[in-house]
């Protein structure tokens, strides 16, 4: 989901590149961080109306890991970064180098978006060893004793409130 659409972005930048007030002025005007008017003032000078259209593109690895050299190698603003490369999000760009950090060249592969895994199944009970039953048993166990002790706390609760009494 897109946070600002792309006729406010433009709105933004505009109004700044006319000169009539600074970042600050149009940050408290339109009620948005600083951060965000210089990045898309200057996305919108160097590209037009063109980089705020939604791209559905995902980038290589080979394409991220060449932004991120560039960036290293001439000392490149994630700002300067995403004009030269025409990326419409910086934030993407710092994205890419904590994952980059954090994981290296295989955090730049990208994952496919799917569904979260379903809960573990239960294994055959004869391929199940002594240790693994008894840990199925005592979860089972867990798990009724803390619903027997849901069932126990609501019974308390009803018939405080029907003899009026409050629980202590």
């Amino acid at each position: 989901m897109v946070k600002y659409t792309k006729a406010f972005k433009i709105q933004v930048a505009e109004r700044y590149l006319t000169g009539r007030d600074g970042y600050q002025g149009v940050a408290k005007e339109f009620g948005i961080a600083r951060q965000l008017i210089r990045d898309w003032s200057r996305l919108y000078e160097s590209w037009g109306e063109t980089i705020f259209d939604p791209s559905y593109t995902t980038h290589s690895p080979t394409f991220k890991l060449e932004v991120l050299n560039d960036m290293a190698t001439n000392g490149l603003s994630r700002i300067e970064a995403a004009i030269k490369y025409r990326i419409s999000s910086p934030g993407m760009i710092s994205n890419w180098r904590s994952t980059y950090e954090r994981e290296g060249v295989e955090g730049l592969v990208a994952r496919p978006k799917r569904r979260a895994p379903m809960a573990r199944r239960k294994k055959n009970p004869e391929e199940m060893t002594k240790v693994e039953k008894l840990k199925e048993r005592i979860e089972y166990l867990e798990m009724e004793n803390a619903a027997l002790k849901k069932l126990r706390a609501l019974v308390q609760e009803e018939n405080a409130r029907r003899t009026g009494s409050r629980r202590k």
